[in-house]
C-alpha cells in the first residue's frame, strides 16, 4: 500500500472514475463492507468531476453566446 501512495498522481479523467468505481462496488458486494468509505468518496470524485465539466462546458457556451452578440 505504500507504493501507491509515492506514485505520482496523473490528471483523474472520467472514464478512470467509472471504472474505479465499478471496480470499487464489486469489491465491496463481494468481500467487505470496510471498503465502503472509500468507494464512496470515489462516487463523490467522480460527481465533482461532472459537476465541474458541466459548468466548464456552461461558462464556455455563455462566452461564446456574449461573443457572438458583440460581432
Amino acid at each position: 500500500m505504500s507504493e501507491w501512495h509515492q506514485r505520482d498522481h496523473v490528471s483523474m479523467t472520467e472514464e478512470k472514475l467509472v471504472r474505479a468505481v465499478h471496480i470499487l462496488a464489486d469489491i465491496v458486494e463481494t468481500n467487505s463492507p470496510a471498503f465502503r468509505p472509500l468507494y464512496h468518496d470515489l462516487r463523490q470524485q467522480l460527481t465533482d468531476l461532472r459537476l465541474q465539466q458541466q459548468a466548464e462546458a456552461a461558462a464556455k457556451a455563455r462566452a461564446a453566446q456574449d461573443s457572438s452578440k458583440v460581432a
